[in-house]
């Protein structure tokens, strides 16, 4: 990385720490007098622990990152520095050394002052939590670098990070868990056991998901909700299947569920066959404290029940982020849709709540060679670029075939109506294109190897999008979706030709897709 951009994240990453140094100063004398103020500055300081480790280990090893993933963080750097120079200023200005004073007027100028105080923490707060969703898919990429630099800076880090009340809780160790598990070479932390026992779910009571391949488990004599998926092993595959599984499972059992938009994972079951050859792998998820059985996205669009726009929002930035993490974790998931979208009930009577991309069934290593095999289903072709459509492929899996997949999911959240229909409300039944979908299509139109025709079909969905989306959701939105449906034409603005040898860790797509998807889906708001 040239050295300016070096010193130029060294200047704010130094910048803010004396800042926010000088806003505990400043507070200081307020919270020893007002208990409002000493519980927005509890909450204030750890907020803040994270960003500090977050950004001293930045600082650490900046000029070992590339030149794209530091100017992705630049931006967002400014801006926390900004918003700190604010608040410092605002605190400042409300003069602490006139509290001694004594008599009515001293009270209500007290009582003014901590008003004051008490709205720019809370203001604080606000931005500091909005900043660290921006600031955590950059920092995160990190982990797709390669070499024994952030390997040994990262061990080195973690060690040293006494100032962590809850260690497990740690930006550090999260990322040193699911770095270990990128890089055998590097010792994790601690043993991580992913094989689960077959006892573990004797007598347990399950049940479908509609419209899922993934079941719902209560184990016996537990009111805690366990999902569960199976991720089939074909002859031949098997032993790099294991492997492959195996993996996933350790990266999803360090993940945080409410940052990365994906389940943890408890651990896996292993099947096989008469012959005691491996024949299926079962992938168990934890849920959220206390939570419902959840509804798929395919469920809930097919319902056509109204929803808010806040809520379309929310369930469309946590695909995008969820995606994001699959592919820092060093996959390619290969099968997003709304059938592997689940979403949990809300607090409120038929409210929607927090929702989760699952379907890791055909997910493989993002750095491993993909099978060029497919099928002509067209309710699942709707969803796969042009490229990977059909039952014989041309080419190599690769993240931007994600992107795409994520487009025509979000422009069908949007609109909120299915483009599949399944009649008997069971996803065996035999699927018909619905009139959301705006064409007609059937099997027969994705048996053909002429990528032209393809290639159709993916235009007319760009233009529903062009057409239904800008009076339902806005222009941002919009140029969104369409840029994740366009990231691998030539001639797109945001990605752009994108060679593989030029991005063999993927970091340069991982900065393009923070920057022009993620980043930009993050900042609305209705």
């Amino acid at each position: 990385m040239s050295t300016e951009l070096a010193l130029a994240v060294l200047g704010l990453v130094e910048g803010s720490i004396k800042l926010v140094r000088k806003i505990k100063s400043t507070c200081q004398s307020y919270r020893e007098a007002d208990d409002g103020v000493n519980e927005r500055f509890v909450l204030l300081e750890s907020l803040w622990i994270k960003v500090e480790t977050q950004l001293g280990f930045l600082a650490k090893i900046s000029d070992h990152l590339t030149d794209d993933l530091v100017r992705s963080q630049l931006n967002l750097l400014q801006r926390l520095k900004g918003r700190l120079a604010q608040a410092a200023s605002q605190l400042e200005a409300v003069d602490p050394k006139s509290m001694g004073s004594k008599g009515k007027a001293a009270d209500i100028l007290r009582k003014w002052k901590f008003a004051l105080v008490k709205s720019s923490l809370d203001e604080l707060m606000g931005d500091l939590e909005a900043w660290q969703q921006r600031f955590d898919p950059s920092w995160y990429l990190m982990i797709l670098i390669s070499g024994k630099v952030l390997d040994n800076a990262l061990v080195e880090s973690a060690d040293g990070d006494v100032a962590q009340s809850n260690r497990d809780s740690s930006p550090l160790n999260k990322m040193l868990a699911i770095r270990s598990t990128l890089n055998p070479g590097l010792a994790p932390r601690r043993e991580t056991h992913v094989n689960l026992s077959h006892d573990g779910l004797k007598g347990a009571q399950e049940s479908a998901i509609l419209l899922s391949a993934a079941r719902a488990v209560v184990r016996a004599g537990s009111t805690n909700l366990l999902i569960v998926e199976r991720v089939s092993c074909p002859s031949g595959m098997a032993s790099q299947m294991k492997i492959d599984v195996g993996n996933l499972a350790k990266k999803l059992q360090n993940v945080d569920p409410n940052t990365f938009g994906l389940l943890r994972c408890k651990g896996i079951l292993k099947h096989h066959d008469s012959l005691n050859k491996l024949s299926a792998i079962d992938v168990v998820y934890t849920t959220p404290l206390n939570c419902q059985q959840p509804e798929t996205l395919r469920h809930h669009l097919s319902q056509q029940q109204p929803v808010s726009l806040s809520a379309i929002i929310r369930i469309a930035k946590q695909l995008v982020r969820s995606v994001h993490y699959v592919h820092t974790c060093g996959f390619v998931h290969k099968n997003i849709r709304p059938e592997n979208v689940l979403i949990f009930p809300g607090n409120d009577n038929g409210s929607l709540g927090q929702s989760f991309l699952i379907g890791f069934t055909e997910f493989r290593n993002a750095n491993f060679q993909t099978n060029l095999y497919g099928d002509a289903a067209w309710h699942r072709n709707i969803y796969r670029h042009p490229q990977r459509q059909g039952p014989f492929v041309q080419d190599r899996y690769v993240m931007q075939h994600d992107i795409y997949s994520i487009g025509v999911c979000l422009l069908e959240i949007a609109l909120w109506r299915s483009f599949v229909w399944y009649p008997a409300s069971d996803s065996s039944a035999t699927p018909v294109p619905t009139m959301a979908l705006g064409f007609a299509c059937n099997d027969k139109d994705f048996e053909t190897t002429q990528l032209t025709s393809k290639q159709r079909i993916k235009e007319k969905i760009v233009r529903l999008a062009e057409k239904e989306l800008p009076p339902r959701v806005g222009d941002t939105y919009t140029s969104i979706v369409v840029d994740c449906m366009k990231c691998l034409d030539s001639d797109s603005e945001k990605f752009g030709a994108i060679e593989g040898l030029e991005d063999e860790d993927g970091i340069v797509v991982g900065v393009k897709y923070v920057e022009h998807i993620l980043s930009r889906i993050l900042e609305i708001s209705v």
